[in-house]
């Protein structure tokens, strides 16, 4: 270990999976490791850095704003946001900024701070290969180092002449804490068998970590998931940032437009903070043995396109994919993304294994693809475990670990 301290890192993540995996790198820096001393963390993130040592300036619930035509509303916020980020930076005088997905926001950040001489690192790298690789030139002359975490990133950054080093994919290393607590507390942090008994199905719903998109899909995946099987139970995890009243609303709303039942909404639990537990029970089990659970093999879910889609993949729980956003937003994304696919599954598989429905998540259609779903497990399987072989990194190293590698070099240069 390198014995200089005294050094500081500002981290900036813009939403909850920002925060979850920035975690992991700050506990990390805060505490050292055999790559790098303890040095003093600052974070514009959540509650989960926080946790694991930062001193957090600026939550990422104060500036979740999703979506083309939110964003062209919101851009007199945008601005000031981005002048007391450059205000908090300047005043901290980091050695190393670690910039964390949230490109829209964070390369400017990055470009204002290479020019105040700062070494600007990137984590979780803006998805060029989706839509607007013209952004690569201002990657090119604003990031010092770039750590992806998708394997094809590699290439593709490298026909543009930018370099970067894929360390492996952060959910493993989520997974494999999720499995030390379990082990830690002798348990689940939900323990489905207690809380459902012997129920006739279970549904996993996940819709999304964003009021917008929790409004939005709610309602109709519940419809859907009980439609599909009327005495099925849904279960949601919920999203980091969220309260129960807020889901509680939306269900109570739903059922004063009849959009639900009672019945329907009583169906619903939704639950905090154990979305990988919950996960590891109605999955395959097949990163968790030798644990087992009454529900494993036993659960579907209908997933919001985003991160969550591959941590359900990992952890082997059939889904269906589902998305809705504005019109405009709609409309603006048919002209410029440049995928066949929405979901990670699909695009890191590059083919359709997962059912993608977009703008029309009706309840008739979602509980269709269920239906489907559920008669056809064995393709899905073949295809989460050929993803699990493509993710895994050689050398067994997590995906935190190699960006505190790359962090080290310019902390102590």
């Amino acid at each position: 270990m390198n014995t200089m301290a005294g050094r500081k890192v500002f981290v900036l993540a813009g939403e909850a999976s920002g925060d979850l995996h920035g975690s992991h790198v700050v506990r990390k820096l805060v505490l050292g490791s055999e790559d790098v001393a303890p040095c003093e963390v600052v974070c514009w993130g959540g509650d989960l850095m926080a946790a694991a040592g930062a001193r957090l300036l600026s939550h990422y619930r104060e500036r979740a704003i999703m979506g083309l035509w939110e964003v062209i509303r919101n851009l007199p916020k945008i601005s000031r946001f981005l002048d007391q980020a450059k205000a908090d930076i300047l005043a901290e005088k980091p050695d190393v900024l670690l910039l964390i997905d949230n490109p829209g926001f964070n390369l400017r950040i990055g470009e204002w701070a290479k020019s105040q001489g700062i070494a600007v690192h990137y984590y979780i790298a803006p998805k060029a290969w989706a839509w607007n690789t013209g952004r690569i030139k201002t990657m090119r002359r604003v990031i010092d180092r770039l750590y992806v975490i998708f394997p094809f990133e590699v290439s593709f950054f490298g026909r543009y002449e930018m370099a970067s080093e894929y360390v492996g994919n952060p959910i493993f290393e989520e997974i494999a804490r999720s499995l030390s607590r379990y082990h830690e507390q002798r348990g689940w942090d939900v323990d489905l068998e207690t809380v459902l008994g012997d129920a006739h199905r279970v549904v996993l719903l996940m819709p999304g970590s964003r009021k917008s998109e929790v409004q939005g899909l709610l309602p109709n995946f519940v419809a859907a998931a009980r439609r599909f099987d009327p005495e099925s139970r849904c279960i949601v995890a919920g999203a980091p940032g969220l309260d129960a009243a807020f889901y509680q609303q939306i269900l109570t709303a739903a059922v004063a437009n009849r959009e639900l039942s009672e019945a329907d909404a009583d169906s619903v639990k939704v639950f905090f903070g154990a979305t990988y537990h919950l996960l590891m029970q109605l999955g395959d089990g097949a990163l968790v043995r030798p644990l087992t659970s009454g529900y494993q093999g036993r659960g579907l879910a209908l997933v919001a396109s985003g991160t969550a889609t591959l941590e359900t993949a990992l952890l082997g729980v059939p889904q269906v994919v589902a998305y809705r956003v504005n019109g405009f937003t709609y409309f603006m994304a048919q002209r410029l993304v440049k995928l066949q696919w929405v979901s990670l599954v699909n695009i890191l598989l590059n083919r359709g294994l997962l059912k993608e429905h977009l703008q029309d998540v009706s309840a008739q259609r979602l509980s269709m693809a269920l239906k489907e779903l559920d008669e056809n497990r064995g393709e899905m399987a073949e295809g989460y475990a050929e993803l699990r072989d493509l993710l895994t990194v050689a050398d067994g190293s997590s995906a935190s670990d190699g960006v505190i590698r790359g962090i080290a070099q310019d902390l102590y240069l």
